[in-house]
């Protein structure tokens, strides 16, 4: 075929494949497979080594309008199910030569009404008694009025191809520059971090300490302090992929792993800071005491617990108001029941012994001691009416309402005791 030879100068016959070797074989909807086999199947090198590709069908006029249209359907079937792409790089365009421009622009109405142009490219031309001209004239139709030479067909076939390549390369770029930024930037890897905080990426295998000072961090709105930004400098290089989260395998080495303990071990001094300004602010209470006991123990509160945090120390304000309340009404009770008791003793008994003798049994009688809370509780005459308590008698804590509540004793000294910031002297 006269297709070997004469190509515009600068482009090169690659490969040039007979019916036999150009039959593609593919699977059709039916799940049977079928098969397109042109005359001939074309490869076209370019100086700058890009292959076109190219299937030819020669038409001497002997083909019949319904042999053309169960041609045109073959290959259309052929283009919708990418059967082009299972050895080409992408699906070659239809080089349909015939006898006459009428009957190429015949041929192409019929592609038109079953192959998607955009799926495979068709192009005809009249020009099979002069097939040598036809690799340079411009008389290759691929619509109803556009023309032009082989080679705008074939490249014109290959350009969808091309600019798909040049997206998924600037895509490609774009992802790698965004990986380095997330590796080299704390602030991006926090926020990137924050759009994925629902997803299981193995923040568990840092271990539970780290764990946690991350999700502390990611919930912070703050600017990042220096241990912040260290310990998201670590993370984002254990990531074999930071843009999909996916942490490379091993464990953490021994500099990264000190340096994420060191993240722990800032926002636990963070955490103490803010429970000594909420003291400060508040005053002291059963909250806060639980709260400084679990950081100073070794753990990390959780973001969600610090700001209940706040709302709880400021609830054990309003429950020490009630408290020392109380504390002064039984305080002034006490010093009555004292010296009703020692009158009551006899003579001998009131010279041996003063009122303050009596305060600690009465104590004993009536305080209790709340040990969640570590507070004590004072008995409270006015809520005992309507609960049916005795009203010399404590019965629930003024802090959490527990009823659950202990003995209470007095200090070694035998001078009061102090609990939770409560002194209570005879």
């Amino acid at each position: 075929m006269a297709l070997k030879t004469g190509l515009p100068e600068g482009l090169r016959l690659a490969r040039f494949e007979r019916e036999a070797e150009a039959r593609e074989a593919f699977r059709g909807y039916d799940g049977k497979e079928h098969a397109v086999a042109p005359d001939a199947c074309i490869q076209v090198a370019e100086a700058d080594g890009r292959v076109l590709l190219g299937l030819v069908e020669l038409d001497l006029g002997t083909m019949s309008a319904r042999q053309l249209k169960a041609k045109a359907e073959g290959y259309g079937e052929y283009a919708k199910l990418e059967g082009g792409r299972q050895r080409n790089e992408y699906c070659p365009p239809l080089l349909f030569i015939t006898t006459s421009e009428k009957r190429a622009r015949s041929f192409l109405a019929t592609c038109r009404r079953t192959a998607d142009q955009r799926q495979m490219l068709v192009a005809a031309t009249g020009l099979a008694r002069d097939i040598g001209r036809s690799l340079v004239a411009p008389e290759w139709l691929a619509g109803e009025e556009e023309s032009g030479d082989l080679l705008a067909v074939l490249r014109g076939a290959r350009r969808p191809y091309d600019e798909a390549c040049q997206r998924e390369e600037a895509e490609r770029r774009e992802k790698d520059a965004e990986r380095e930024r997330l590796r080299s930037d704390p602030a991006a890897l926090r926020e990137h971090l924050r759009r994925w905080r629902h997803r299981d990426w193995g923040v568990g295998r840092l271990g539970s300490l780290a764990a946690r000072a991350l999700e502390i961090t990611l919930e912070r709105e703050e600017e990042l302090a220096e241990a912040e930004r260290q310990a998201l400098l670590a993370l984002g290089a254990m990531f074999a992929d930071p843009l999909h989260l996916r942490l490379a395998e091993g464990e953490p080495n021994t500099e990264r792993q000190h340096v994420l303990d060191g993240l722990a071990e800032h926002q636990r001094a963070r955490q103490l800071g803010e429970i000594e300004d909420l003291a400060r602010r508040f005053g002291e209470g059963p909250a806060l005491r639980k709260a400084r006991g679990r950081l100073r123990a070794g753990e990390l509160l959780a973001a969600a617990d610090v700001s209940w945090l706040r709302r709880e120390a400021a609830d054990d304000e309003r429950s020490r108001s009630e408290q020392e309340c109380l504390h002064s009404d039984y305080l002034a009770s006490r010093e009555a029941r004292a010296r009703r008791r020692w009158k009551s003793q006899r003579l001998v008994a009131r010279l041996r012994n003063g009122p303050e003798d009596f305060l600690e049994a009465i104590d004993r009688e009536a305080l209790r001691f709340c040990r969640p809370c570590e507070e004590i509780a004072y008995p409270d005459p006015e809520r005992a009416r309507y609960e049916r308590g005795r009203p010399d008698i404590a019965f629930r804590c003024h802090f959490c309402d527990g009823r659950d509540l202990s003995a209470w004793e007095p200090s070694a000294e035998g001078d009061g005791a102090v609990v939770g910031g409560r002194e209570l002297k005879p």
